[in-house]
C-alpha cells in the first residue's frame, strides 16, 4: 500500500549490533535517501552488436537531512567513530506487511558524515550522507 513519508525514522545503533533495543531513533531528521545502485562490468566482445554487461557489486550509500536539535547530538558522535554502526531506514513506521507483520526496514552497517548549516533567518539545517560499512539488508523475509 502506498503511504506517506510523514512516519519515516532513520535509526542508529553505534555498537553495530542491529539490536532492536540497541536501535536509537536520530530526531529531528525530516528526509533520507538510499542508494541502491549496482556496478554494471563490461563484457563486450568482438562481433557483439552493442554493448554487454552483467552486475557486479552493489553501492550502498545515501544521504538524509533534517534539522539540528541540541537535545540529541547522537549524529555528531557518530561522524567521529572509527567503526561502523548500523542505520536503519524505515518509510513508514505504520506500513505493516507480511504474516507475523512486520515493518519494511532497509538496515546494515554504515559510516556517517554530516554537515550542519546556520543562517540567521532560518533554524540550524543538517544534512549527512553514508556508504556501507559492511552487509545490508531489507528486513521483507519474511513477509508473504
Amino acid at each position: 500500500m502506498i503511504k506517506t513519508g510523514r512516519y519515516g525514522a532513520v535509526r542508529w545503533d553505534p555498537a553495530g549490533t542491529g539490536s532492536p533495543a540497541a536501535l536509537e531513533d536520530l530526531i529531528s531528521i525530516n528526509k533520507w535517501k538510499l542508494s541502491l545502485k549496482t556496478d554494471k562490468v563490461n563484457v563486450t566482445c568482438f562481433n557483439d552488436t552493442n554493448k554487454v554487461y552483467v552486475p557486479g557489486m552493489k553501492d550502498i550509500s545515501g544521504s538524509f537531512a533534517g534539522f539540528w536539535n541540541s537535545s540529541d547530538i547522537t549524529l555528531f558522535r557518530a561522524i567521529d567513530q572509527d567503526d561502523p554502526g548500523t542505520l536503519e531506514l524505515i518509510p513508514n513506521l505504520h506500513d505493516e506487511v507480511g504474516s507475523p507483520a512486520i515493518v519494511p526496514a532497509w538496515q546494515g552497517l554504515a559510516y556517517l558524515d554530516a554537515d550542519i548549516d546556520t543562517q540567521v533567518d532560518g533554524a540550524p539545517a543538517i544534512t549527512g550522507t553514508f556508504v556501507a560499512g559492511g552487509l545490508w539488508s531489507l528486513n521483507l523475509a519474511d513477509a508473504a
